[in-house]
């Protein structure tokens, strides 16, 4: 008799293990395909670096544009004086500031990038990013080269791994939005026709344009 009633216990027990585990596996199999997904969402969710950026790749919107005698001003101060540039179909402008970073400019949407409507305006080109002011101010319209415009919006992006690019603050343009930037050698004023002008007194080299960078280390704090 113990025999007959030990055969069915035994099976009994088999079947719930068999279940159990069945279970188990169904259970482990669905929670690896929760945190495949989970994971793939959360990969598309936080766009990678690449993607965020251009290098070397013009956007949608190029900037065509005409700087004469323009003056670089920076939270207030003059920081360059004498830009004269023929932009030509360019992705981006560049504008340094020691200790703060290189804005890039851009009439194209740009990742981690502001909007700033009109942020050119006839001679004048004005933005503030993180709490700093630029402005590009020149003797003629900045888009005398795109016809009947005056006005357009930019997007400024704040690169803050180059403040230790130069002394000075700079101008410059290109077609990427990641360091190293192209500062081009702004073009000597146009020579008049005028006669009997008195030559004034040559300008701090500090104020005229760079074209070479440096790499300079911020003074200490004295510690």
């Amino acid at each position: 008799m113990k025999r007959k009633i030990l055969v069915p216990r035994i099976s009994s027990w088999l079947g719930m293990s068999l279940a159990l585990l069945t279970a188990a596996s169904l259970l482990t199999a669905r929670q690896t395909q929760a945190q495949a997904q989970t994971q793939t969402q959360a990969q598309a969710a936080a766009p990678s670096r690449h993607v965020q950026t251009w290098h070397n790749t013009l956007p949608s919107r190029l900037i065509s544009a005409h700087v004469s005698d323009g003056v670089l001003t920076v939270d207030g101060m003059v920081g360059k004086i004498d830009l004269n540039y023929q932009i030509d179909r360019t992705g981006f402008l560049y504008f340094f500031e020691p200790g703060v970073g290189t804005a890039v400019v851009s009439l194209s949407p740009l990742a981690g990038a502001e909007k700033i409507s009109d942020g050119i305006n006839g001679v004048r080109l004005a933005f503030t990013v993180e709490g700093h002011s630029f402005e590009l101010s020149g003797a003629r319209p900045l888009l005398s080269r795109h016809k009947n415009k005056q006005k357009a919006d930019i997007y400024v992006r704040l690169d803050t791994a180059t403040v230790a690019l130069s002394r000075f603050p700079q101008m410059g343009y290109g077609n990427t939005t990641e360091s190293p930037y192209a500062w081009p050698l702004s073009a000597p004023e146009p020579v008049t026709s005028v006669k009997y002008v008195v030559t004034p007194p040559p300008m701090p080299r500090n104020l005229l344009p760079r074209t070479e960078d440096t790499a300079y280390a911020l003074p200490s704090s004295g510690r």
